[in-house]
């Protein structure tokens, strides 16, 4: 069967015909070049782009909305390996085989359900939910109206539904215009690979020798370059803190994950700057986590330990750092309750109360496990109150604990 790319300009879009042309020439995912599941580097190589703008998008997507994850796994399971006859999920149901287990497919497909909910439950709720999802699928339509026609398509499938034809790229294969929607057979493409062995003789003095030589690749310095200046960055901001206010660690942080976004924007077009994708990630998570609390980043940094007896203070904070809190020494008045907050946006608070006091605590932690007293907690938006009384007791503490990303530990002393 003959499957064609409508590429004709024209003033309308044909939804339809461009589905369908998708469907038929869908990205395969890449065994080589992978990170994950091949999708980003078969979705590159099927519209000729850097798979690192596709990774950089996946990775937008997840931080500012929650979508990339949802997509990603349905890319696992609807787009076949480069050398499976048919997805995961057709092969679920009998059209084709694929190399990927049955029970790894319904995991997969299980997985999906908690990132759909997910996708909605993020730093802008609903609507980045939705936005990012729209971004990632807009930009997929874009990509095939107008690169249909570029790259190496990945193998067809029927329209009637029936198993997926490969295209041989075996050495010595002839080539078959049995599958061409290009117009070529992808055999006659005389597409020039950077990695590929370059064949040189070697004489010697009694014989000729023929060995293969795989040029060495040039390592891009767009990474390391990007790394310093986010580095002098971060510690020039860190610096000019003190005499300006604004510069909170969440600025700081956002200041320097945009260095490092540009730094992977340049590195897409110069083919370089990998390494600075979870660097990225890691400091977009942390902006967001550090905004999101009550501190907002400007509480300091470094631990901060106390142990008072006589005045106690209306809050213990800290941005970054642990607090260790030791009140079972602080004199208690029976007819007046003690009040303090804890709080740390990243790190650990740790609260020793006396065992002869009555604890009325609140626990709440963004992500990361909480014991408070009597009761425990782990992962993510944890929100525990206790209230612990003993008998005769000195006095009453009334406590409010907050973690941002890291530990809450309340105990007796």
């Amino acid at each position: 069967m003959l499957v064609t790319v409508n590429t004709t300009k024209h003033s309308g879009i044909n939804i339809e015909s461009m589905v369908a042309d998708f469907w038929a020439t869908r990205p395969r995912r890449l065994r080589q070049g992978r990170m994950v599941a091949g999708v980003a580097a078969g979705i590159g190589r099927r519209y000729g782009i850097d798979p690192v703008i596709v990774r950089v998008a996946l990775v937008a997507a997840t931080v500012f909305g929650g979508a990339g994850v949802l997509l990603y796994l349905l890319a696992w399971l609807l787009l076949a390996e480069e050398n499976d006859k048919a997805s995961a999920w057709e092969a679920m149901i009998g059209h084709g085989a694929s190399s990927m287990s049955r029970g790894f497919t319904i995991f997969l497909s299980i997985v999906c359900v908690p990132a759909f909910f997910t996708m909605f439950d993020g730093t802008f709720g609903f609507v980045g939910g939705v936005f990012s999802a729209a971004a990632l699928l807009g930009g997929l339509f874009l990509l095939h109206r107008h690169r249909a026609d570029m790259g190496v398509p990945g193998a067809p499938t029927t329209t009637s539904g029936g198993s997926m034809t490969a295209p041989s790229y075996a050495p010595g294969a002839t080539a078959s215009t049995e599958w061409d929607p290009l117009g070529a057979a992808p055999l006659q493409w005389e597409l020039h690979d950077p990695n590929e062995p370059v064949t040189v003789a070697v004489t010697e003095p009694d014989e000729d020798k023929t060995v293969a030589v795989r040029p060495r690749r040039r390592r891009s310095p767009v990474g390391g370059i990007t790394m310093g200046v986010a580095v002098l960055t971060a510690a020039a901001l860190l610096l000019s803190s003190s005499a300006n206010s604004w510069l909170t660690l969440p600025h700081i942080l956002g200041i320097v994950g945009g260095v490092l976004a540009g730094g992977l924007v340049v590195g897409a077009f110069l083919r370089g700057g990998r390494g600075l994708i979870v660097p990225t990630v890691l400091v977009g998570l942390a902006a967001v986590a550090l905004t999101n609390s009550p501190n907002g980043g400007g509480a300091g940094i470094g631990d901060l330990r106390a142990h008072p007896t006589d005045n106690l203070q209306p809050s213990y904070t800290r941005s970054i750092g642990d607090v260790r809190l030791d009140l079972t020494d602080l004199k208690l008045d029976k007819e007046k309750p003690a009040h303090t907050t804890v709080s740390v946006d990243a790190g650990v608070a740790r609260v020793i109360v006396p065992a002869d006091a009555n604890v009325d605590v609140t626990c709440t932690s963004n992500v990361g496990p909480v014991r408070c007293l009597t009761r425990s907690a782990d992962w993510h938006d944890i929100d525990l109150h206790v209230t612990d009384n003993v008998d005769d007791a000195a006095g009453t503490i009334v406590l409010d604990v907050h973690s941002g990303a890291g530990n809450i530990e309340v105990t007796r002393g």
